[in-house]
């Protein structure tokens, strides 16, 4: 695949070593498309691979209880970061009343090694026009090595890309033996899951309590065990926890409770 010549290299000046990059490929052209300026940057600590191929893409996250749907998806051969892409979309295909972010990846051959986990708003709902997505490193350790996830509380904040602002949120905890227990907001529940290098498979189905709560407090209860249902992988950070879906995306994240 060529790698494509840069485009409006003055852009590049006010973000010191940025660089923007023509997309390398991605969904068919469209009749009228709109360009997202997209800033992709490391997170402290991580390192960019030589050869690094970038993925990124634009999500309608509106529904909790459903995949993220891309809507825009391109590949771009990066040699530093931070890069400025540009990320084509069909402007038709937008709706105000809907929620988007932008989500990103770098693969080194046929590793993912790099990939973002916080939800990065698009587009609707006050986005910044130019948004501004950070890849935090998620490259194949051995499993002695990989953070610990198990042993300890953790706290909700985040489901689908919406923050939660609760006295009572939901919680989770994982065992060494791969069993973990959940409260979801209302109701209780227990399962099995299989926790591998970065990768975190929920076992169906889950037992849970059958409390009646208010509306609110019961989806809360579904978005919980929706986020569940998409996990395929999970990336510690500090004290935060994401789990994250097929595409890297963070479908909940969680913080460790004190003790």
């Amino acid at each position: 695949m060529p790698i494509a010549r840069p485009l409006f290299h003055h852009l590049a000046r006010p973000l010191g070593a940025i660089a923007l990059l023509a997309s390398l490929g991605g969904a068919p052209a469209m009749a009228e498309t709109v360009d997202l300026p997209v800033v992709v940057r490391l997170a402290e600590g991580a390192t960019l691979p030589p050869d690094a191929m970038l993925e990124v893409e634009l999500l309608d996250v509106s529904r909790a209880d459903a995949p993220a749907t891309v809507l825009s998806a391109h590949r771009y051969r990066v040699e530093v970061l931070p890069v400025i892409v540009k990320l084509p979309y069909d402007d038709d295909a937008i709706d105000p009343r809907m929620s988007y972010i932008v989500a990103g990846k770098v693969r080194a051959g046929d590793s993912v090694v790099l990939r973002t986990t916080t939800a990065f708003p698009a587009i609707t709902r006050d986005a910044p026009a130019r948004p501004e997505i950070t890849l935090e490193q998620t490259g194949t350790m051995p499993v002695a090595d990989l953070p610990r996830i198990t042993g300890i509380e953790w706290a909700a904040f985040e489901i689908g890309g919406r923050m939660m602002v609760t006295e009572d949120p939901p919680s989770m905890a994982f065992n060494e033996d791969g069993t973990f227990s959940m409260y979801g907001g209302c109701n209780r529940f227990t399962g099995r899951a299989e926790i591998g290098a970065g990768t975190l498979h929920v076992l169906q189905p889950l037992a849970g309590t059958r409390r009646a709560c208010p509306e609110p407090r019961m989806n809360l209860d579904k978005a919980m065990v929706a986020a569940l249902e998409q996990t395929t992988g999970f990336v510690r950070y500090g004290k935060n926890l994401s789990l994250t879906n097929a595409a890297g995306v963070a479908v909940l994240r969680l913080t460790e409770r004190p003790e």
